[in-house]
């Protein structure tokens, strides 16, 4: 799955020190009902392990290599990372689990640019620009969306500002962003505020 989602070593490494954390501390007996999803499992601690070392995935990308479908997948993973950032604080003492896993790491719209960019391939100077507004909207700004979804909005302004020639649907299809969230996002959030995010 790691491979699939050309995961560095690091990641790896890190998402394999939480499944056995999690298995050595037998939170998922092998009959219990939290966890008969092995592949979701897996895609959970990857989900921990990328937040950790600042490359964050949606669920969205991880449910895509488990096997499932999209929908199911993205629950499971959902409902596994919650029970898992508890057990592991609980069983750390707190502040140690949060420390050694940064399972509290919180993913910022900015984390998802470069990647995004690169899907959509948009150049370095495009993605510098929407990074940088990224950076002045965490700054100024309170949007209520999920990360992911706010970057795509980003990017997606930064290309109609560039005129660099790509549809709504073209940022939709490699984010995982629906449309209608993007428009969403980017009508009511970020155009009010466009020349503050763009210096322009």
């Amino acid at each position: 799955m790691a491979a699939r989602l050309e995961l560095t070593a690091a990641v790896k490494d890190r998402a394999r020190d939480v499944l056995r954390k999690l298995e050595n501390g037998k939170a998922f007996p092998r009959a219990g009902s939290r966890c008969r999803n092995r592949q979701a499992l897996y895609a959970a601690c990857l989900h921990v392990a990328c937040r950790a070392e600042g490359t964050p995935r949606t669920f969205k990308e991880l449910a895509s290599v488990t096997g499932d479908s999209a929908t199911a997948g993205v629950k499971d993973i959902g409902r596994l990372v919650k029970f898992m950032k508890g057990y592991l604080r609980e069983e750390d003492g707190g502040q140690a689990a949060g420390e050694m896993m940064m399972i509290g790491a919180v993913a910022r719209a900015g984390d998802y640019l470069r990647r995004f960019g690169s899907l959509l391939r948009m150049g370095d100077q495009e993605v510098s620009t929407a990074l940088e507004a990224a950076r002045r909207l965490d700054k100024n700004l309170d949007v209520r969306h999920n990360p992911d979804s706010i970057a795509a909005a980003v990017m997606y302004m930064a290309i109609e500002r560039a005129g660099a020639g790509k549809s709504i649907r073209d940022v939709s299809t490699a984010t995982g962003v629906s449309e209608g969230t993007i428009r969403e996002i980017y009508y009511k959030d970020l155009c009010p505020h466009g020349n503050m995010l763009f210096g322009q």
